[in-house]
């Protein structure tokens, strides 16, 4: 899976922040729905959407610091 991270300019824009209010508030709404009572294939649906916008409120972190393996000059 491509990893999708902002820059650190990108991080303290407007537009990020408002993109990143939207998905609290969508991620807020879907685990509301989750509550309720669904199909199994809803509820697959569902977990997808949730999934997807939680992968969208991590786009502000960090890339994760790897380590080569012993040995190597990575």
């Amino acid at each position: 899976m491509t990893t999708f991270l902002l820059t650190r300019e990108e991080r303290g824009d407007t537009l990020w922040r408002r993109l990143r209010e939207h998905y609290e508030t969508r991620l807020t709404e879907l685990r509301a729905k989750n509550d309720g009572r669904m199909t199994e294939a809803e509820r697959h649906e569902l977990l997808g959407q949730i999934a997807e916008v939680k992968r969208a409120l991590t786009f502000d972190r960090d890339a994760p610091m790897v380590e080569p393996p012993p040995g190597e000059d990575g």
